[in-house]
């Protein structure tokens, strides 16, 4: 499984992300695959927000599940990994693994739907051709 990701992007976990028993807060997971989500268009060249305000290539986040396999803890220095994405006309779906650095055990399986968003008439619309080839593998 992590010798299928294509990225990864590391994250140390903060004292503030975690519960009393050092545990990481599962609604954390969230802020970790959209900071690797990120960083994956940065390493393309493009930040989201250039992305977004320059390029028209803005997207809305639909949906993500998350599958807990194990635990990170405090100070763990974890790695965000994108294994595939799919593509679509009008959405993407990217799926996510989460490993603590140097390590096999898988801690969290995630795949998020991104749709292309039209911000003016605040609805869907095609994803952009830049960011279509950004998301080639």
């Amino acid at each position: 499984m992590r010798h299928d990701c294509i990225f990864f992007c590391p994250v140390r976990v903060r004292f503030g992300e975690v519960d009393r028993q050092g545990i990481v807060y599962n609604g954390n997971y969230v802020a970790y695959t959209d900071l690797a989500f990120d960083e994956f268009l940065r390493s393309r060249g493009y930040s989201y927000r250039e992305l977004a305000e320059k390029h028209g290539s803005e997207v809305c986040h639909k949906k993500s599940t998350y599958e807990f396999v194990s635990s990170a803890y405090e100070g763990d220095m974890l790695e965000v990994g994108i294994s595939k994405i799919k593509i679509g006309r009008k959405s993407f779906t990217m799926y996510f693994e989460i490993y603590r650095q140097g390590e096999e055990e898988l801690i969290l399986l995630c795949e998020s739907v991104y749709v292309g968003y039209d911000v003016e008439n605040r609805t869907s619309r095609p994803i952009t051709d830049l960011m279509r080839s950004l998301l080639i593998t």
